[in-house]
């Protein structure tokens, strides 16, 4: 009978403390709406960002031990450093500003609608676990032999070495990336193969660190030849969150490491991918090219000649700020109204289940989102480019229907990531371990980010039961 109060008292608590969180956001709306003068940038973005981490820290004492380990949590990490991080860095350069097309108002309403974000996602998601029952089994992982995991981490190697040769990425990359545009999908499968074994490895082989590391740098090291940021950023970070969901400790001397290793691949990789073309502009010929830009990797000179006028430290800054982005979404919407491509719209989410199940050639109508392309195209430069712009679930939110469409993208959303929950923990760590990875990265489009994820999910359940199938070796014959 005495700890029936004491339950009562905690559930209290947390109703208590749930209910500041909705009143943090308002105070966001009302620092914006009452406070910002048009000249106090700073002082209102310092309110906001204080905001935002008393709700942060509400989150994490209200949900446990596991917050740091849910997928909400990557997901608001993900949108801390790509709207508060950098900004108070980039207001302070003119350079910069002027570059982003900086407007002050827009950029503290692209915060503002993160933060209502971040809540409705925190939020939704505690809903689903409380109404959800458990989807699979609690067992632990099954042991996979080491010999398998090696044969994952192997056609990662493959799958870059397959990204150099074929000129899809990296130092043989060709100009006309039609030509290889095929390969994307090996590419991309055979990387995420390679992560996944890496997980394996370093939860069910503690022991064999040299191991994990000595794999863990030979991705990351081909991962810059292949000049792709993701693939050599990917390793160090799924070891990171390994080991983080092993301890439940993130050491600095980690986190320093990894603040190097972002600089280092910004520097290298971005003047592979770029030096040559600004020369030559028909990509890399001979061995002779190769050596020589690469010798160039880490000369902040030559990356300056690359790209014109940004050093190493300002590209990092401008790529990981997303607030003029979603500015620009905010201010194309007040002067054309809400509306994205027919290809993006948030009703296809009721069919993203069979997006993720049917291929393309049994349903030749499904939708294939190129939401970054057209953004970039009519809404950031208004004429038509190749790349892509992403602008956050948060940008697409707005853009689908203003402050209740972000809100309602965030519950869409935080459900789902409930659901992914019940459904792979812990019996299929490995492979929430690889979807909360790859959350740090969402898609912008609430149906890709969920189609994709499924297709995940099932493609990787598959290869785990695949890798615990016993094999048995044949019986010899006797002779008689």
């Amino acid at each position: 009978m005495s700890a029936t109060p004491g339950l009562s008292a905690r559930s209290d608590l947390r109703f208590l403390m749930t209910m500041a969180t909705g009143l943090v956001v308002i105070g966001s709306y009302a620092a914006v709406e009452w406070g910002w003068t048009g000249r106090n940038f700073m002082p209102v973005f310092g309110l906001l960002s204080g905001l935002a981490l008393l709700n942060v820290f509400l989150f994490a004492r209200i949900s446990g031990r596991d917050y740091w380990t849910s997928l909400p949590a990557m997901m608001i990490v993900y949108l801390l450093l790509a709207l508060f991080v950098p900004t108070s860095m980039i207001y302070a350069s003119p350079f910069l500003r002027e570059n982003l097309n900086w407007d002050d108002s827009l950029i503290l309403e692209s915060i503002r609608l993160g933060m209502v974000f971040m809540w409705a996602i925190w939020l939704s998601y505690r809903i689903g676990l409380m109404t959800m029952p458990r989807l699979g089994s609690s067992r632990l992982p099954a042991q996979i032999p080491l010999g398998r995991i090696f044969l994952l981490l192997g056609l990662a190697l493959a799958a870059n070495f397959l990204a150099i040769v074929t000129g899809t990425f990296g130092v043989l990359q060709k100009a006309d990336v039609s030509e290889t545009s095929k390969y994307l999908a090996y590419v991309d499968l055979g990387q995420n193969l390679g992560f996944l074994g890496l997980i394996i490895l370093m939860i069910q082989y503690p022991r064999q660190r040299f191991l994990v590391l000595g794999f863990t740098l030979l991705l990351f090291f081909i991962g810059i030849v292949s000049a792709q940021k993701q693939a050599a950023l990917m390793p160090l970070m799924v070891l990171g969150v390994a080991y983080f969901f092993q301890t439940r400790r993130l050491p600095l001397t980690g986190l320093a490491i990894g603040a190097v290793a972002v600089f280092f691949v910004f520097a290298s990789v971005t003047t592979i991918r770029k030096y040559y073309f600004s020369e030559g502009g028909s990509g890399v010929t001979s061995l002779s090219d190769v050596s020589r830009i690469s010798s160039g990797a880490m000369n902040t000179k030559v990356f300056n000649k690359a790209y014109d006028e940004y050093s190493v430290d300002q590209h990092i800054l401008i790529r990981l700020f997303y607030g003029s982005a979603i500015g620009k979404a905010i201010s194309y919407c007040e002067r054309k109204g809400y509306g994205v491509p027919e290809n993006s719209r948030l009703s296809h989410t009721l069919m993203a289940p069979v997006y993720a199940i049917v291929p393309r050639f049994l349903l030749p109508d499904k939708p294939e989102a190129n939401f970054g392309n057209w953004f970039a195209s009519t809404v950031y430069v208004g004429y038509k480019v190749k790349y892509s712009i992403g602008i956050t679930p948060v940008g697409y939110g707005f853009m689908i229907g203003g402050a209740w469409g972000v809100f309602g993208v965030a519950l869409i959303l935080g459900f789902f990531m409930a659901f992914l929950y019940r459904l792979l923990w812990p019996n299929h760590m490995y492979i929430y371990i690889l979807v909360f990875v790859k959350t740090f990265l969402p898609a912008d489009v609430t149906w890709e980010f969920i189609a994709g994820n499924l297709k995940l999910v099932l493609v990787y359940m598959v290869i785990l039961f695949l890798l615990r199938v016993r094999i048995n070796a044949a019986p010899r014959l006797i002779a008689a």
